[in-house]
């Protein structure tokens, strides 16, 4: 059984039961819950999100471990390549979900896969300027207002001197 709510504008739950036989890729855990307060959560400062706003917290330690070790595979590697090893892992973490609890919808799967891209993308921000397109792209698509905001002000700046140049 599962429960999977996810409002980009509001935040997301997350709250998967399943057997113990089910979750034994997850040594055994038998109720995993994440959840994210959205905007009731106090506003990240400028530099870094808060604590209380990180979803990797949320997540059993054998999953954090996971992203923890991609990122750290990933922190030296051009954002043209993370980009694409950001999408390779929040798939696979949507299908390992699918994997132990197969009654997920593609609904679950998508915000399954956007947890593991947001939870990634916390690991590997620094709090520095968004620097090119590629890191861009990628914060577009954080459940984090931070990372968004972060993006979009790249892009729309990109967009201006493009623009200024003609």
């Amino acid at each position: 059984m599962s429960n999977v709510y996810v409002n980009k504008n509001k935040g997301i739950t997350v709250a998967t039961k399943s057997s113990m036989s089910e979750a034994s890729e997850f040594s055994g855990a038998s109720h995993l819950g994440f959840e994210y307060a959205g905007n009731n959560a106090p506003e990240a400062n400028k530099n870094e999100l808060e604590p209380n706003q990180r979803f990797m917290k949320s997540l059993p330690d054998e999953i954090q471990l996971a992203v923890s070790e991609w990122a750290l595979q990933l922190k030296h590697v051009p954002w043209k390549l993370r980009r694409r090893a950001i999408k390779r892992f929040s798939e696979s973490f949507a299908d390992n979900f699918l994997a132990i609890m197969p009654e997920l919808n593609d609904e679950e799967c998508e915000s399954l896969a956007l947890l593991g891209l947001t939870c990634l993308l916390e690991e590997l921000d620094t709090g520095s300027p968004v620097n090119n397109q590629h890191q861009a792209q990628c914060y577009l698509e954080s459940f984090h207002d931070y990372h968004k905001s972060l993006g979009e002000a790249f892009l729309m700046a990109q967009e201006k001197d493009n623009s200024s140049l003609h």
